[in-house]
């Protein structure tokens, strides 16, 4: 787990814990490059200045992470972006951003560092921040599926003004889930059983691999050859080995699947790929 070094407040709204830059990491984690120019020009706004002092400070708006949907993670380093407007009439100097978890923004917290920022260049703009989510440090446990927030801090093109906001945005961050589907046999005469098998895997991130999820509840569905839309037959639950297995009788061409509806701000739901079967 990566974690900060909290760094002195620079104005009075960056007194929140030293959004700006974390400096430093825990000793058992990877460490990344957590060097930030706008660290100084941030450190700099300590200093007296008789430059546009009187100018309004940044405002930062419309944070929106991912495009607003859930972020699905397995155990491969994954980049997701966030977006924000500033408005400054001082013009921008630079903008720092954070992805963390949690309820409380101290050294302690686990966060995801930015690793760079683009189109923060004039006095009303559209920044974009990108990240890189990496399993193996940021998400080592199961219980860091969930809400995480976006922090934002601004700086004006003096190094005067500032604005921070350490909850300005938040995104939902899913383990992903893989579920298939193998109906047999695959040429069945009408009126005949057939059997549908599936299996569903969860990422552990405790263990940084995938493993059988047992006990829960998926969706067998049928979408008829020609039609638009699929249908439910069955409710199932997976075994300890998280397998399902049902046997259905054929009826007519078409495709079956398995849905698992997922669990709610920790699991993201799958939909396996169809397999036809030509009934005879």
């Amino acid at each position: 787990m990566r974690t900060r070094a909290t760094i002195a407040a620079v104005t009075g709204a960056l007194a929140l814990a030293g959004l700006v830059a974390p400096t430093a990491v825990a000793d058992d984690a990877p460490r990344r490059d957590s060097s930030r120019p706008v660290l100084e020009k941030f450190q700099q706004a300590e200093k007296p200045s008789a430059r546009s002092s009187k100018a309004a400070a940044p405002v930062i708006s419309n944070v929106v992470v991912n495009g607003g949907k859930p972020f699905v993670v397995g155990v491969a380093d994954k980049p997701i972006r966030a977006v924000f407007n500033v408005k400054s009439p001082g013009g921008i100097g630079d903008a720092y951003s954070e992805i963390w978890h949690g309820t409380a923004y101290n050294e302690n917290t686990p966060f995801i560092p930015m690793d760079g920022v683009k189109g923060c260049a004039g006095t009303w703009v559209n920044c974009t921040a990108d990240f890189l989510v990496m399993p193996s440090i940021d998400l080592t446990s199961n219980a860091r599926a969930g809400k995480w927030n976006i922090g934002v801090a601004v700086i004006d093109a003096a190094g005067v003004n500032t604005a921070v906001n350490e909850k300005a945005g938040s995104v939902t961050i899913l383990r992903e889930s893989r579920l298939t589907t193998d109906a047999t046999p695959e040429g069945v005469k009408k009126g005949k059983p057939l059997t549908v098998n599936g299996s569903l895997r969860i990422v552990n991130w405790n263990a940084q691999n995938f493993g059988a999820y047992a006990n829960q509840t998926v969706h067998l569905e049928f979408m008829k050859k020609g039609a638009t839309a699929y249908s439910r037959v069955k409710t199932l639950k997976t075994d300890k080995a998280g397998n399902v297995k049902t046997t259905v009788t054929a009826s007519a061409d078409g495709y079956w699947r398995y849905v698992y509806p997922g669990v709610a701000s920790a699991i993201a739901p799958k939909t396996s790929v169809a397999d036809f079967i030509d009934v005879r």
